[in-house]
């Protein structure tokens, strides 16, 4: 069985290739794929590009996660609420509403806390964790990937 770093390096090496795909299809310069030669009076041709266009976006999430991963961690810290009262690690990375977050959460499935990438949200009260609103958000150990 392999294990998971295998796995991940074999989904690493799919970077280019999609990379490639993205660039060639010209969905980096226009996601809509409007840059490719399209008959827009074909009707296979618009079920072609509909279907494309929702591949492409797919494709293009796998590489925003591909490249995210690559990341080297840059600092592991607790939240906590700054002057603004948005949440801040003690290196000053801070977070607003729809800010992608990598937080530690238990949720009492798992026998430990384990890492989640999701993002935070504002629910007129404080923010919150998308998909974890259970978690507390002051003290929360999270990560913060970055060039460094």
């Amino acid at each position: 069985m392999k294990d998971l770093k295998k796995m991940l390096e074999e989904t690493n090496g799919l970077y280019c290739k999609i990379d490639s795909i993205l660039k060639s299809s010209t969905y980096d310069d226009c996601d809509d794929l409007s840059g490719l030669d399209i008959d827009y009076r074909d009707g296979e041709q618009l079920f072609l590009l509909e279907e494309l266009q929702a591949i492409m976006r797919n494709l293009d999430e796998v590489r925003g996660r591909l490249i995210y991963l690559s990341l080297p961690v840059r600092e592991v810290s607790r939240l906590h609420k700054n002057e603004s009262g948005r949440y801040e690690t003690d290196g000053g990375h801070y977070y607003t509403c729809g800010s992608p977050i990598e937080a530690l959460v238990e949720d009492g499935y798992r026998e430990v806390p384990y890492w989640v990438w999701t993002r935070l949200e504002h629910n007129e009260k404080d923010y919150y964790l998308v998909g974890y609103g259970n978690v507390d958000m002051g003290g929360l150990t999270v990560r913060v990937r970055g060039e460094v």
